[in-house]
């Protein structure tokens, strides 16, 4: 199976790169909407991550990363830190190479569901669940969410890992793509897989 699109407009790259840091994560092209070959992983990724379906519970859930729920949760937890939440911070610092107050001063984790939006309404799109206009118009509203909410590319990058690490999932997963992006500066290792568009924080504005 294959959905493809039409070359791009640099605006809808730019809302594409809301969901840079899954997409690289996943090995997935970043400024690119189109699906190669069989959609099967998808579907089954839809079902074991996020008990999504068909369409009526592929909308809800975006609805809900739209809506902001999970990292709203989770910003209560921001205004009264604690030894584990300050060890969190340290810990992203450390793997950003970034000082602590530089993490300290982000309190809000609105990246952790913007982020998972974008990268949702793809997969979404692809299995079949909704509209490739309906794909656009969640991942518009996202983009447009998150420069409502946010300063910057880099604030973006640490308010996703917040909401990540205190969600319960591990930084070392991630953090690599994470300082790439943040530093538009491929790795060595990313240099032998030829990996494109590590620069588009650089590339496309933030607001």
């Amino acid at each position: 199976m294959s959905k493809s699109n039409i070359t791009l407009s640099e605006s809808q790259k730019r809302k594409l790169v809301f969901g840079a840091i899954l997409s690289y994560y996943r090995g997935e092209s970043i400024l690119d909407t189109t699906l190669s070959g069989d959609n099967e992983e998808y579907i089954e990724g839809l079902v074991n991550w996020w008990g999504i379906t068909n369409t009526e519970e592929a909308k809800s859930v975006l609805g809900d990363l739209l809506a902001l729920k999970k990292s709203t949760s989770i910003n209560v937890l921001l205004e009264t830190p604690d030894a584990e939440l300050n060890a969190i911070k340290s810990e992203i610092a450390e793997g950003l190479d970034i000082h602590f107050s530089e993490v300290n001063k982000v309190t809000d984790t609105y990246a952790w569901d913007i982020v998972r939006l974008i990268v949702v309404s793809k997969y979404s799109y692809w299995s079949s669940y909704i509209t490739e206009e309906e794909m656009w118009d969640f991942i518009s509203y996202g983009a447009e969410r998150a420069t409502e909410i946010g300063t910057d590319w880099k604030q973006y990058t640490i308010s996703f890992l917040l909401g990540r690490c205190i969600h319960g999932f591990d930084l070392e997963d991630v953090i690599d793509e994470c300082k790439e992006l943040y530093y538009s500066k491929q790795s060595m290792l990313s240099w032998v897989f030829r990996v494109k568009n590590l620069d588009v924080y650089k590339k496309f504005s933030f607001k």
